[in-house]
C-alpha cells in the first residue's frame, strides 16, 4: 500500500492510521502503526508524539516521557510536548520537574491556556493559593480572548455576505469578551462611518486610540470624521497627534493645512502645504493652496514663483495654469492672463470656471466678441449661474445690444430672483433707451421689463 510513497509520506500516512486509532480508543492498534511508522523513519516527531501520548493512556508513563523527548529533540519548540511531560510529571507527583515542563511550554507559546490551567492545579497541590488563582484567571483571559477573535473572524465572514447587523452583533460580543480588542474596534468604526453614524464611529477610534496609542492611523481616521463635522479644533487635534507618531504621511498634513486655511490661521497653513510639497512634491493642490494664500497676502509674484514651481513638475495640470492666470489678471497682466487661460481649457474643456475668467480678460480688453463666446461656453457647462448671465449681459450692454443684455439679465433674475444687481443693469439698459418710468420700476420695484406697462 505504502511502496510508492517517499519515506516521509509513509511515514506520516502510518502516523495518521495511529491517530485515528487512538482517537477511536483502539490502543493496541494505534501502538502497532506507530511502530510501523518508526520503522521507516526512527525519530519522526509526529508518530513519537502519538506514540507517547498512546504509552500515556495505557498507563505507561516513564516510557511516554521517552518518547515524548524523543520528539522535542526533533522539534525543540513544540509547546504542547512540554505540557504533555509536565503532565506526566504532575500524575507522579513530581510537582518542580511539571513547573518546569510548563513553564518552558509558556515561553515558548506565551497564550497558551492549558499551560497555566495545569500550573494552576501544581499550585493548588502545593499549597500556594494564590499563584493558583493567578495562573487560572490568567488561562480563563486567554480563551475568553481566543473566543473573542474567533467573533471578530465570524462577524468578518457575516460582513462580506452583506449581513451587517449580525456582524456588528458579532464585534460587540468580542468587545464584552476582550475590551481591548482592536480588531472589533476597527471593524465597527468602518462600518459606522459607512452608514453614516458618526458619533458611534468617533468613540471607537477613540477607544482604539486608548488601546494602541503609537498607531497613528486611528488618530487620522478620527481626525477625518471630526474634520467632516465641522468640528474643526478637535480635528486639529487629532491630525496633530498623527503627525507626531508619524511625520512623513503627507494626507494628514494636507488635512491640517485645509482646517488652518478654512480658519484663516494663513501663515500656519502655508507651513502645513510646504511640508506636504516636501513630502510628496506632486501633491498639486498644496501647490494651488499655497498660491491662493499667497495671493490673498498680496504676494503676487510669490505666487507666481509657487505656480511655476509646480508646473515644471507638470506641465500639463490645467489647473496650476488656470491660477496662473488668476495671478496674472491681479497684476493686470490680461496679454500674459490669456494664454494661460487658453491652456488650461487645452487641458481642461468641461471646467466653466476656465471660460469664464477667459472672458473676463477678453471682455477688459475689449474683444468683446470672442469674451461673448467663453461666456456662453461657461454657461453651456454651468447653465444654473446667474453671475455668468450678468457678465454675458454686461458684455451685451458694451456693444449695446440691448435686447440680448435684458435676456441675459433676465435669466439672471430667474436663478436668483433677488439678485437686485441684475435689476440695475435693466434699468439702465432702460434709461440708455429713454424710458425712465420702465428703468424706476426695474430699479426701485423689481420690476421686469415684460411686468411694466
Amino acid at each position: 500500500m505504502y511502496s510508492n510513497l517517499t519515506p516521509e509520506m509513509s511515514a506520516f500516512s502510518l502516523y495518521q492510521e495511529a491517530e485515528s486509532y487512538l482517537e477511536a480508543g483502539k490502543l493496541d492498534e494505534a501502538y502497532l502503526y506507530c511502530e510501523k511508522s518508526l520503522e521507516i523513519l526512527p525519530v519522526y516527531p509526529l508518530t513519537c508524539k502519538t506514540l507517547g501520548n498512546v504509552l500515556q493512556a495505557m498507563g505507561n508513563l516513564e516510557e511516554a516521557i521517552i518518547w515524548y523527548t524523543k520528539a522535542i529533540m526533533q522539534q525543540p519548540n513544540w509547546a504542547e510536548i512540554y505540557i504533555n511531560i509536565g503532565s506526566l510529571y504532575a500524575k507522579q507527583n513530581e510537582w518542580q520537574p511539571a513547573i518546569a515542563c510548563y513553564e518552558t511550554a509558556i515561553e515558548i507559546q506565551p497564550n497558551l491556556p492549558g499551560a497555566y490551567r495545569n500550573l494552576s492545579r501544581v499550585c493548588q497541590k502545593l499549597g500556594n493559593l494564590s499563584l493558583a488563582e493567578k495562573y487560572w484567571d490568567k488561562a480563563q483571559k486567554i480563551e475568553l480572548e481566543k473566543t473573542a477573535l474567533e467573533k471578530v473572524n465570524h462577524g468578518e465572514i457575516l460582513l462580506n455576505e452583506g449581513k451587517t447587523e449580525e456582524a456588528i452583533t458579532d464585534y460587540r460580543e468580542a468587545i464584552e469578551l476582550n475590551p481591548n480588542l482592536s480588531e472589533a474596534y476597527s471593524k465597527l468604526g468602518e462600518i459606522f462611518v459607512e452608514r453614516g453614524e458618526l458619533d458611534a464611529a468617533i468613540n471607537c477610534y477613540q477607544h482604539l486610540i486608548k488601546i494602541l496609542p503609537e498607531n497613528w492611523i486611528f488618530s487620522y481616521k478620527l481626525g477625518t470624521i471630526f474634520q467632516d463635522i465641522g468640528k474643526l479644533n478637535d480635528a486639529v487635534e487629532a491630525f496633530q497627534r498623527a503627525i507626531e507618531l508619524n511625520p512623513n504621511f503627507p494626507l494628514y498634513h494636507k488635512h491640517l493645512a485645509d482646517i488652518l486655511y478654512e480658519q484663516g490661521k494663513l501663515n500656519q497653513a502655508i507651513t502645513c502645504y510646504h511640508q506636504v510639497i516636501k513630502i510628496n512634491p506632486k501633491n498639486w493642490d498644496a501647490y494651488c493652496k499655497v498660491g491662493e494664500i499667497l495671493l490673498k497676502q498680496g504676494k503676487i509674484n510669490q505666487a507666481l514663483v509657487i505656480y511655476q514651481n509646480g508646473l515644471k513638475l507638470n506641465p500639463n495640470l490645467a489647473r496650476l495654469h488656470y491660477k496662473m492666470g488668476e495671478a496674472l489678471s491681479k497684476q493686470k497682466k490680461l496679454q500674459l492672463a490669456i494664454p494661460a487661460y487658453r491652456r488650461a481649457i487645452e487641458l481642461k474643456v468641461d471646467n466653466y470656471l476656465f471660460y469664464r475668467k477667459l472672458a473676463d480678460a477678453l471682455q477688459q480688453l475689449g474683444q468683446l466678441d470672442e469674451a461673448i463666446i467663453n461666456y456662453q461656453t461657461a454657461i453651456e457647462l454651468n447653465p444654473n449661474s446667474c453671475w455668468l448671465y450678468t457678465s454675458l449681459g454686461k458684455t451685451y450692454i458694451q456693444q449695446e445690444n440691448w435686447s440680448d443684455a435684458i435676456e441675459c439679465l433676465k435669466k439672471a433674475i430667474q436663478i436668483k430672483p433677488d439678485y437686485h444687481k441684475a435689476y440695475e443693469k435693466i434699468a439702465y439698459i432702460f434709461e440708455q433707451l429713454g424710458d425712465r418710468s420702465a428703468a424706476e420700476k426695474c430699479r426701485y420695484q423689481y420690476q421686469l421689463p415684460s411686468e411694466v406697462g
